[in-house]
């Protein structure tokens, strides 16, 4: 993590030969993923990508982890991701959690950036508690995994200022005293 927010400096060149309306999904994990955690994800990825197909149709794909805590999964097939695709990715997210004890699929987590310069996952009920004792401020990079385009990816939306992400009209920051 680099304290602003944005892209910049992060290598996406796995994605390079996908249009900005590939889809993208973003699994977050609640801590740090190990290098060997990674190099488990890496081998599920890499059997799976090369045979991902929608409806017949073979799906352009490439993954990604960035700050060693997101899979970024961006696929492409013009005719569309199917329902039925997307699932088999959640398979492996599944497979995942199952035989390795990696969950991916875990929902109401807030990612942010710590003073540090660490990511933290916080479940959603204790937001307000750090936006209250200001370890969440108008500042924090925060991590917006539910983005859904490549393009958005490519163009900063997943990491963002607390003040100018979705997060900010959830959890509306307390004026200051």
């Amino acid at each position: 993590m680099r304290g602003t927010a944005g892209t910049e400096g992060i290598d996406l060149s796995e994605f390079n030969d996908m249009p900005d309306e590939a889809r993208v999904w973003i699994h977050g994990f609640e801590h740090k993923l190990s290098e060997h955690q990674q190099k488990i994800i890496g081998r599920q990825f890499e059997e799976f990508l090369p045979q991902w197909v929608s409806h017949s149709n073979p799906v352009k794909s490439a993954f990604k982890i960035l700050h060693d805590r997101f899979v970024v999964t961006a696929a492409y097939c013009q005719k569309g991701i199917s329902g039925c695709s997307a699932d088999s990715l959640v398979h492996n997210f599944k497979t995942l959690g199952r035989v390795h004890g990696l969950d991916g699929l875990k929902g109401g987590l807030l990612y942010f950036g710590d003073r540090q310069g660490n990511i933290q996952a916080v479940d959603l009920p204790k937001v307000r508690d750090l936006i209250d004792s200001r370890a969440i401020c108008p500042d924090t990079p925060v991590f917006q995994t539910w983005i859904t385009t490549l393009g958005q990816l490519r163009s900063g939306e997943f990491e963002k200022p607390f003040k100018d992400s979705r997060w900010s009209r959830t959890f509306p920051l307390a004026a200051r005293r």
